[in-house]
């Protein structure tokens, strides 16, 4: 089940809707420092993992705003990226996931697909073990 909907292109649809909807509260704000006007100032993303169909729906980019006066960023909570990372979000759950039961074929067979190498996976691991932990998420 989860392999079906890392791979379906309806899901990361959904995912940049709930993105949207996270992005029209600042968006709807004055900056927090000088109470200044947000202009939209989203920026491209390269998002890893996904099929060229699922990159399509998922989007390239990361909404984003900035002030009008003093130039500050505000970019809002995403459910599509994990900060800086470069897969998307819910691959990286889905690998992470996928590789704490890894004892069986279809769970590495799944990690294959995806194409995400070993040395990946083992920094995602260290990063949920770590650094994760202690984010306010």
């Amino acid at each position: 089940m989860c392999r079906t909907s890392a791979r379906n292109p309806d899901f990361y649809r959904l995912l940049l809707r709930i993105d949207q909807d996270f992005a029209e509260q600042p968006r709807s704000q004055h900056c927090r420092r000088c109470r200044g006007v947000l202009h939209s100032a989203r920026y491209r993303r390269k998002p890893r993992g996904l099929t060229r169909q699922a990159r399509a729906e998922c989007g390239d980019f990361r909404y984003s705003f900035c002030c009008a006066e003093c130039r500050r960023r505000t970019t809002p909570f995403s459910v599509r990226f994990l900060g800086r990372r470069v897969y998307v979000a819910a691959i990286m759950v889905v690998v992470s996931a996928t590789r704490a039961s890894a004892g069986t074929a279809a769970a590495m067979h799944q990690l294959g697909e995806l194409g995400v190498p070993r040395a990946t996976i083992a920094q995602w691991r260290r990063w949920w073990q770590t650094d994760f932990v202690s984010t306010p998420f």
